[in-house]
């Protein structure tokens, strides 16, 4: 019987379920985020100031100032001005998308046409195309010229020096 009522009952205090470092903790922790709230409520407090009499403007309904119905009609133009903007530039990006589909199809088009080109095998000669030509004058063939013989060497008669100069032959030896 490990009951805290038969702690009690004994005369002994009860046991707490947690130690008591652990107790504190969720006490730093508390007083921690406090301190960051307020801190964050003195950083925020000039915005939340301003918006204080906008609020308090918007809920007191339709009173409206003189300055407000005075530059109603020119916030209900500049409005009608900005929905017609608006207007030409969805007109005008509805068009660019069209024509950058067109382009897509004609790129993929023609994608597919090199694609072919390449697949194909080499194509074989072609006869020339059948095209009227103005009749040409015929040619007149060549007639060949009749060759001549090489020139003969001379050969000279009788002994012949080294140099190529013929000796003198003396009297009695070789006749021309």
């Amino acid at each position: 019987m490990d009951n805290d009522s038969d702690q009690a009952w004994h005369g002994h205090a009860p046991n707490s379920p947690l130690p008591a470092g652990r107790r504190r903790w969720p006490w730093f922790l508390l007083i921690v985020v406090v301190a960051l709230v307020g801190a964050g409520g003195v950083y925020a407090w000039p915005e939340v100031a301003a918006l204080v009499p906008a609020i308090s403007h918007e809920s007191s309904g339709g009173a409206m100032t003189t300055s407000d119905k005075e530059a109603l009609p020119t916030l209900l133009a500049a409005q009608q001005k900005l929905e017609e903007d608006l207007a030409a530039l969805d007109r005008s990006v509805a068009d660019g998308q069209a024509q950058l589909k067109a382009i897509t199809d004609q790129l993929a088009v023609l994608t597919s046409k090199v694609e072919e080109l390449q697949h194909l095998p080499p194509p074989t000669a072609r006869p020339p195309p059948v095209t009227a030509e103005a009749p040409r004058a015929p040619i007149a063939p060549t007639t060949p010229q009749p060759r001549k013989p090489p020139p003969r060497a001379v050969r000279p008669s009788g002994p012949v020096s080294t140099g190529g100069a013929p000796l003198n032959v003396a009297p009695g030896g070789m006749a021309r």
